[in-house]
């Protein structure tokens, strides 16, 4: 509504525009041109009659000509101005055209002749920042993309290499193994073998997830206890043991909620085995469980934390915090599907985290979730 109040009120202010324009230029054309004739042939006369019978009757049309190139020439710079914009956002070329003109220094952008293109420039203008956002945002993707998939490849080749390394040495008829040697050949086999399982499972859940088809057993059951159980079942970790690594738990007596137990307690060992994995020894790790308006878990350590980059993208699924030549027991994806995890219970997940000072994860849910 507001481009049509502008628009009626530009046609209208034209039109008063054309009218004092034409009357002054037949005015100023009549007089000149009979000033012209008088001087040229000293008769007032015939510059009167040539200016009255002849030259009048088409002055009105000259002069509207006149107006409309004018006219063309002030709001059609702008014009072609947009045009060129959108040819260069079109291209691929996500900036303002250079003016032709000189600039003044503390005027970076020439304003438009033409009111009703204030509009259309400021949208540009947007449509602009927002396309160069976008551009960079999409080249880093594809760029941690590649990354991601070169480090799935690495997690993939690496306990294959075991897998056949290990089994040609087993069917070795140079050597007699025995048989300590063989369960222990089993044993690393079988758990390189567990390991690309993992692989393959995450990478299968977040294929179901990108397509819509994740359904949960909804169960509802004390909260409470079931992260307790967790606790439970991650002290007896290998990794938890080795690195001495301590968790602790504060939970209320209970809290009733529905959940999917096998989903939620996949994505909490994926989030305590992410602060277990990448922080040093003697770490200490909190758990704990509180009822208000809606149910928050928090999972704190005072261990390295993260940088600002890190933090941002924790839970993008193509960002990986560390180098893939590190070993390590996850697959890369696990805060990924930790908050896709969360999400399908309409719950939500972020993190604070300050260098040298520790993490802290807080995942937050309705009560009445079903």
């Amino acid at each position: 509504m507001k481009v049509k109040i502008k628009l009626a009120l530009h046609f209208l202010g034209s039109l008063i525009i054309l009218g004092i324009f034409v009357l002054c230029m037949i005015v100023l054309l009549s007089t000149f041109i009979n000033h012209a004739i008088i001087w040229f042939t000293s008769d007032d006369y015939i510059a009167t009659y040539i200016v009255e019978q002849k030259l009048l009757p088409i002055l009105p049309y000259l002069a509207v000509i006149i107006f409309c190139l004018l006219y063309g020439w002030w709001i059609g710079s702008d014009f072609f101005y947009i045009l060129e914009w959108i040819l260069l956002l079109s291209k691929g070329v996500y900036q303002e055209p250079n003016r032709k003109k000189k600039i003044a220094k503390n005027k970076p952008h020439k304003n438009p002749k033409f009111s009703i293109y204030q509009d259309i420039f400021i949208q540009l203008k947007r449509l602009t920042e927002i396309l160069k956002r976008n551009d960079l945002e999409r080249a880093e993707l594809e760029k941690m993309r590649k990354e991601w998939t070169a480090g799935i490849s690495h997690d993939l080749k690496t306990p294959l290499t075991y897998i056949k390394g290990y089994s040609f040495m087993l069917t070795s008829t140079e050597h007699e193994w025995s048989e300590q040697e063989r369960k222990e050949f089993a044993s690393l086999i079988k758990k390189q073998a567990i390991h690309m399982e993992n692989i393959i499972e995450d990478l299968n859940t977040v294929f179901h997830f990108d397509h819509g088809h994740f359904p949960l057993n909804l169960k509802r059951q004390d909260i409470s206890q079931f992260i307790h159980g967790i606790v439970i079942e991650m002290t007896e970790n290998p990794l938890l043991k080795q690195k001495n690594i301590s968790i602790g738990i504060n939970t209320i007596q209970s809290v009733p909620f529905t959940f999917d137990e096998q989903m939620l307690k996949r994505a909490i060992n994926n989030l305590l085995m992410n602060a277990i994995i990448h922080n040093p020894n003697d770490t200490e790790i909190m758990i704990s469980v509180e009822k208000s308006d809606k149910l928050e878990i928090r999972i704190s350590d005072n261990g390295v934390g993260m940088n600002n980059e890190t933090r941002q993208n924790l839970f993008n699924r193509y960002f990986r915090g560390t180098s893939t030549k590190i070993p390590s027991e996850g697959t890369g994806l696990g805060m990924s599907i930790a908050k896709q995890l969360i999400e399908a219970h309409q719950g939500s997940i972020s993190v604070d985290s300050t260098v040298n000072k520790g993490t802290v994860i807080h995942i937050s849910f309705k009560l009445d979730f079903n």
